[in-house]
């Protein structure tokens, strides 16, 4: 009789899906930063950069799920946080999320300081400074990523203390950037 059952088995065929979702969300991650970076970062940049991803998905075999949303948040005062918010649409459930969250926390100054830089005498502002990323999604998590950060004009003075904490000299509230372009808003307070 088991034999009788065994035989009259419909042989089970094997249905593929295509895993995309890690090369998607690392995209979107991408996009999240170039976005930053633009520093001119809205909702409407970030409609843009997303429209040119879901344009290259359409030519070519990236099998992005859809994009159902994008938001972009931004917290001010002394610290200045950055959230950008997609909610993608994947095999495991109708809406998911990726985010994207970019911290600069700039703790009081610790005292002053006089640098003399391209022939003119400055006061720079010595204080810490907190900055990372953190990144989750459905495929992967980066609870804290500390990307280098420099001036790019050479007057600020930057030196890694420990991991994501830096020393800075500042004159005054100032952008720095990090190494993804990114600019880190250093705010001076007292």
């Amino acid at each position: 009789m088991t034999l009788l059952a065994l035989a009259s088995m419909v042989p089970v065929e094997p249905i593929y899906a295509y895993e995309r979702g890690h090369m998607q969300c690392a995209q979107l991650v991408h996009v999240a930063r170039a976005c930053l970076a633009s520093g001119r970062c809205t909702n409407e940049t970030l409609q843009e950069l997303v429209s040119r991803v879901l344009a290259v998905n359409a030519t070519e075999p990236m099998l992005m799920y859809p994009v159902l949303q994008y938001t972009r948040y931004e917290v001010s005062s002394w610290s200045v946080a950055n959230r950008t918010v997609f909610t993608i649409k994947t095999l495991r459930a109708s809406s998911e999320s990726v985010e994207v969250y970019v911290l600069a926390a700039s703790y009081p100054y610790s005292g002053k300081y006089r640098k003399f830089w391209l022939g003119k005498e400055w006061t720079l502002y010595n204080l810490t400074l907190w900055y990372m990323h953190s990144y989750a999604s459905p495929f992967f998590n980066v609870p804290q990523l500390c990307p280098r950060i420099y001036d790019p004009s050479g007057l600020a003075d930057v030196k890694p203390l420990e991991q994501c904490l830096w020393r800075v000299g500042v004159p005054g509230n100032y952008t720095l950037r990090d190494e993804f372009g990114i600019p880190v808003r250093v705010v001076v307070r007292g």
